[in-house]
């Protein structure tokens, strides 16, 4: 491949994207706040550099996948300060409107493209190639990064401006978290009425009522396994639960659904359940309604 890549971010979803793209050829170069991320990479064939700096002067696309505002403003700024000018930046995480608007606007006054590219899809679905993801901004910066983005997704999605890809994830998160407390319910209900969880899962999740959410989140539903935690999913989810709540408030639209399942998470937290995937929020629900299994554990 001709395109080099910089990744800048190589916590769990910024691991799995430069994986991909050294299975595929990509010339990639990565930077991270921790020294220790991305050593196994190193085998691989990333670069790993000391600095955003050295990232993106190494780069012809940059990729950044990061855990909050502030440290996106702290790699725009480093950025800023590369010797490349015209930098394409396709940031993927899920943040506010405003701020990545914001951040677009501030990357585009120092001569660079901003790309809002928010992920739609854990981390265990990234790594499978079922991952989709929304962008917005440059058109022609977007169709330039295709080659590179098809490496880590199922499917792209150019969605306009820069904000409007982050309003899609809210909406593909919505869908998420409303979708896995459906299962779990239906799960629970299942189990009361004398049905075994596999058979529910086998049976379901080929009829009119299957969705993502219960072809993944079921099958750890079915088992009574919830051990995938490694991206600190709860975290993400209350996180991003808070924006979406807050966008809607703020376009005054009724996410009664969305509000309802967001209880149900608080439940599981308060369970002590929030180190495990958020399909262990149908673990809250079945104690709820008197329903004791095993959790597989390690």
């Amino acid at each position: 491949m001709s395109q080099k890549i910089g990744l800048i971010g190589l916590g769990a979803m910024g691991e799995v994207i430069a994986t991909h793209l050294l299975n595929k050829s990509f010339d990639v170069s990565g930077y991270d706040i921790l020294p220790e991320r991305g050593q196994q990479l190193e085998i691989l064939g990333l670069k790993k550099l000391d600095s955003v700096e050295a990232v993106s002067d190494h780069a012809d696309i940059l990729i950044s996948s990061l855990p909050s505002y502030s440290a996106l403003q702290k790699v725009i700024s480093e950025i800023s300060t590369a010797d490349k000018s015209a930098q394409i930046l396709l940031e993927t995480s899920t943040l506010e409107v405003s701020q990545k608007i914001e951040a677009g606007n501030i990357f585009k006054g120092s001569g660079n493209i901003f790309l809002d590219a928010p992920i739609s899809g854990t981390t265990p679905l990234v790594k499978a190639m079922k991952g989709s993801i929304f962008v917005g901004g440059d058109k022609e910066a977007y169709e330039r990064c295709i080659p590179a983005i098809n490496a880590f997704t199922s499917t792209n999605y150019y969605i306009g401006d820069v904000g409007d890809s982050t309003k899609m994830k809210y909406l593909a998160n919505y869908m998420v978290f409303v979708h896995t407390v459906a299962a779990a319910e239906c799960f629970t209900l299942g189990q009361k009425a004398g049905l075994d969880p596999v058979l529910i899962h086998e049976t379901l999740k080929s009829s009119a009522g299957n969705s993502r959410m219960f072809e993944q989140r079921g099958e750890m539903m079915a088992k009574s396994d919830y051990r995938d935690g490694t991206a600190a999913v709860f975290n993400i989810y209350n996180k991003d639960a808070s924006i979406i709540t807050e966008f809607a408030a703020e376009l005054r639209s009724p996410i009664d659904l969305f509000l309802s399942a967001r209880q149900k998470y608080s439940s599981a937290s308060a369970l002590g359940l929030d180190h495990l995937e958020i399909a262990a929020v149908c673990r809250a629900i079945e104690i709820s309604a008197g329903i004791t299994r095993d959790l597989v554990k390690d």
